[in-house]
């Protein structure tokens, strides 16, 4: 057997190692070529940007803990206006340090970014936003930054706060619980995190066992840590709503009366982790000047890579923002604009409104009608006026034909990409309702709510409804899709299901069909019911079921 000649292997390494040496080069073409975009676009605007500093600080919470801080501070004598950052799962303060602060600290603002308690290098373990906990330490944290002794050029009295996804959840909290917040911009955070981990009392289990891995070095399988603690209550006791009043203490939404700052709450259509139903309800309560953009991104995704190397919409209305009220900067007119931005996926565009819901979407109501005498259910805008024999569902307590498609990663997200569904319903596995085709073009802009009527052979019944967008030819596109459990029903007697399916945006064509199909499981979205169980949905004169779409005609 011949031997490779030395030579020859290490042209085959040279070879083997090129393509990435051009890749590096490459990304290092780019950063050099986009290096102080964000700089010269200050002098094109007019500005200079201001020289800054940042140092690293240790900050002793009030119980003991030590936290690692990145202070940022402009040139000059001051006092500047403070944004406080807070990052998200799994990460430190280098995610702002990186990311986010740079930009404002070249528009003469101090940045504080610190690593919550559990992760990097703070001390003690992740409690998840516990509020004698980790929101204290926010408060401890601005209480060092203003403190005279530490000589910080800071105006106590301008201080806002921002982050993404842990560290939107922060910053709603913080809204509700600190006057010193004079502006807030939460990005992709929680309002309701009963809602986010248990949506209608059904167990999303695929994040919730994704978030509890993620924060292995933040709980450190601590038994007596918050988080060890709930997913055994999840997974060995088996009963999540135990959990319901630790989680609706970490939940801005039962506070938003006491929030007394203007809020830009940026969220997207795709955030399979906390649905933008939350935030729209956040959003609809609020009683103080307010903004909402609705961009298409996975969680936390389009803020998320912030605008170091490439512009980005939402980091640039968020310093408008911030520059409107902490700076008195009232020529940038942001208070003249839109109030509402929103993502249209059928053409790419932003579509804006004054208010929400959009100008011009009316609710429209369709009952399930006729699945039994028909062997296909329709979805009619005229209500039953008579009795129809109610239809069944087998709960097998793994799965049903139909799924919402991967957890974690939407598609629709990626160019709008389909989520294909089963053009059919097998008997005993699911219940398909189709409307009339639409006479024309129709958007879906909104939240969708159902309505049925359902009994089960056991004190348990979980419905899970995806709505779909059925072509001429018969494909199936998903639109949206949500679940609601009930437990400790009488067999046999049915109850009232009420619920919100996940907001969205979608385009009906000319043609198209609205479809709804009830299920027992959709362990994709929601952790099946472990009961074997018969439903029965019902939906008669007495007992109407039905859907409701906000809808709009559309020309573009």
């Amino acid at each position: 057997m011949k031997k490779k000649k030395p030579g020859m292997a290490r042209r085959w390494r040279a070879l083997a190692l090129l393509p990435a040496l051009l890749l590096a080069r490459a990304l290092y073409g780019v950063w050099k070529a986009l290096r102080g975009a964000d700089a010269r676009k200050l002098e094109e605007e007019g500005r200079l940007p201001s020289p800054y500093q940042r140092r690293k600080h240790k900050v002793t919470a009030r119980d003991g803990t030590r936290l690692i801080a990145s202070v940022w501070t402009p040139e000059g004598e001051g006092p500047f206006p403070a944004v406080i950052m807070v990052h998200s799962w799994m990460f430190s303060r280098l995610q702002c340090d990186l990311l986010y602060a740079a930009p404002f600290a070249r528009r003469g603002y101090v940045v504080l970014t610190y690593t919550c308690r559990g992760w990097g290098g703070s001390g003690d373990q992740v409690c998840c936003a516990a509020p004698d906990k980790e929101l204290c330490d926010l408060e401890d944290v601005i209480d060092w930054l203003t403190d005279p002794a530490q000589g910080f050029p800071v105006d106590a009295d301008r201080i806002g706060i921002t982050g993404i996804s842990y560290g939107g959840g922060h910053s709603y909290m913080a809204a509700t619980r600190d006057e010193r917040i004079k502006a807030a911009a939460p990005m992709n955070g929680w309002t309701d995190l009963y809602y986010s981990l248990l949506p209608n009392d059904c167990w999303k289990a695929p994040w919730s066992v994704a978030l509890f891995l993620g924060g292995i070095w933040g709980h450190r399988f601590d038994p007596r840590n918050d988080l060890v603690r709930w997913l055994w209550t999840f997974i060995v006791e088996w009963n999540p709503r135990k959990l319901r009043g630790e989680l609706e203490a970490r939940s801005a939404i039962h506070d938003v009366d006491k929030v007394t700052c203007p809020m830009f709450l940026v969220h997207s259509w795709n955030d399979d982790l906390f649905e933008p139903n939350q935030v729209l309800d956040f959003y609809g309560r609020l009683n103080v000047p307010k903004r909402l953009h609705i961009s298409n991104g996975l969680h936390g995704l389009d803020p998320g890579r912030g605008d170091y190397l490439v512009p980005n919409r939402i980091w640039d209305e968020a310093r408008r923002w911030f520059d409107y009220w902490l700076k008195d900067d009232r020529a940038n007119g942001i208070d003249s604009e839109p109030a509402v931005t929103f993502y249209q996926p059928w053409n790419g565009r932003m579509g804006t409104s004054e208010n929400w819901p959009p100008e011009g979407f009316v609710d429209v109501t369709f009952y399930l009608t006729g699945a039994a005498a028909e062997s296909a259910g329709a979805l009619s805008q005229i209500a039953p006026d008579g009795h129809e024999p109610p239809e069944s569902i087998i709960n097998n307590t793994v799965s049903s034909l139909h799924s919402s498609g991967p957890s974690l990663v939407r598609l629709n997200a990626i160019n709008n990409m389909p989520v294909p569904g089963v053009p059919f319903s097998v008997p005993g596995d699911s219940l398909a309702f189709t409307s009339e085709p639409f006479a024309s073009d129709t958007a879906l802009v909104g939240v969708p709510r159902l309505r049925v009527y359902a009994s089960s052979t056991t004190h348990e019944c979980q419905l899970n409804a995806l709505l779909y967008d059925v072509s001429p030819r018969g494909f199936c596109r998903l639109v949206t899709h949500s679940a609601m459990m009930k437990s400790e029903m009488s067999p046999g007697q049915a109850e009232e299901y009420d619920f919100e399916l996940i907001a969205c945006a979608h385009r009906f064509k000319k043609g198209h069909r609205a479809r709804l199909v009830l299920c027992a499981a959709d362990p994709m979205f929601v952790f099946p019911s472990l009961v074997p169980s018969r439903y029965q949905v019902h939906h008669d004169s007495g007992r109407a079921a039905s859907i409701s779409l906000p809808l709009m005609e559309v020309t573009e």
